[in-house]
């Protein structure tokens, strides 16, 4: 398949079966791959278009290649076969058939990340979210997730994540500029997985990169916290993110986004990581919700509204995303160190806690919030 990665280089070849580029198909297949590619510090240098109907060029072609990496696929599911012609006689080509190319993507990147799971989950996150249902064991061998599994309804939570999908995509459609729509994002679990969904959609739409995460820092944070956002996060999804940051901590909430929508025109749109259990207010709120009349224009879109709280941490622990220490320290749910505690439903005899995953009963997830908690 490869052969000296050293140099980390690639070339892309699409077989065709029409004299009539489709630039748009070509284009978008170029752009996925070089995203993928340039992440694993490849460079996509060439692109060809080449006839199916002469396989001898093809495969002469080929030969004089001298990439590290070249990928080989096919305009049409119709001419696919001659794949496996190819493949036959010549070894070191990947192919990346038209019918199945992005469960071929995701097996070659999969070998192309498989001694690091971190950059596995990146890279193919498109994939993994997009097939939950078959990929979300990733870490079997877990032993929170035989807990969380005895708390979900996995078909269920199957169900919510291509819904979430489906809203998220319904965003981005809406919004083909990256310019005009953002996440918000305060490093929080439920945040983490609408950050990651947002990513996947990105990834499989084709949308541009990278991607807005508005940070709007609070008073008293924990240092856990900074170090997540600033390093584990940064880390994780490398170039993709462009963070718009507000560290005037005398400012509120909504004197933040006024200077936002005064900064940055073209944002209209917040993703958020909003879950009915939140609070009251939440109860009712629809997926798309503009801002209250007093506050400055978004629409608010909230992918997670009907996520449990097992939920989130099966997906988290499945797909072995980055979340805060915090939580392995009994913090369920997470604000400043002046209103947030370890949960005491987390206590263990020895004055430790467990981790925010291995909660009992969901109901008592905001026990982490002093205004909540029994103490």
């Amino acid at each position: 398949m490869t052969k000296n990665l050293a140099k980390s280089s690639a070339s892309l070849i699409v077989i065709t079966d029409s004299n009539d580029a489709d630039s748009y198909h070509y284009n978008f297949i170029f752009n996925y791959l070089f995203k993928k590619l340039n992440d694993l510090d490849f460079n996509l240098k060439k692109t060809f278009f080449i006839s199916y109907l002469d396989q001898l060029e093809i495969k002469n072609y080929l030969e004089k290649l001298d990439e590290n990496l070249v990928l080989i696929t096919t305009s049409s599911s119709t001419i696919d076969p001659i794949l496996d012609q190819l493949k036959q006689s010549i070894d070191s080509v990947c192919v990346l058939k038209h019918a199945d190319f992005y469960s071929h993507t995701a097996l070659l990147f999969t070998r192309l990340c498989k001694s690091n799971p971190n950059l596995n989950a990146f890279i193919n996150a498109d994939h993994l979210v997009y097939n939950f249902e078959r990929t979300h064991l990733l870490n079997s061998d877990d032993m929170a997730l035989s807990f969380l599994s005895k708390k979900i309804n996995f078909t269920a939570l199957c169900a919510k994540v291509k819904h979430s999908i489906s809203v998220i995509e319904k965003c981005i459609r809406k919004k083909p500029s990256n310019r005009q729509s953002c996440i918000s994002f305060n490093g929080g679990k439920d945040c983490c997985v609408v950050l990651y969904l947002y990513y996947a959609c990105a990834l499989r739409l084709g949308y541009e990169f990278p991607l807005n995460v508005l940070i709007i820092n609070i008073k008293h944070s924990f240092a856990e916290m900074d170090h997540f956002i600033d390093s584990e996060i940064i880390n994780f999804f490398k170039n993709s993110l462009n963070f718009i940051i507000f560290d005037d901590t005398s400012k509120s909430l909504k004197e933040c986004l006024f200077e936002l929508k005064s900064s940055n025109d073209d944002l209209d749109t917040i993703l958020m990581g909003t879950r009915r259990t939140d609070s009251s207010y939440f109860k009712t709120m629809l997926e798309f919700s503009p801002t209250d009349k007093d506050w400055p224009e978004y629409m608010r879109v909230n992918p997670i509204l009907d996520w449990k709280y097992s939920e989130i941490w099966y997906f988290i622990r499945a797909l072995g995303l980055p979340y805060c220490s915090l939580y392995d320290h009994g913090y369920t749910s997470l604000d400043s160190k002046m209103n947030t505690v370890p949960n005491k439903a987390l206590l263990k005899p020895d004055g430790t806690y467990l981790p925010a995953y291995l909660l009992e009963n969901e109901e008592l997830e905001r026990e982490s919030r002093t205004k909540h908690a029994k103490l």
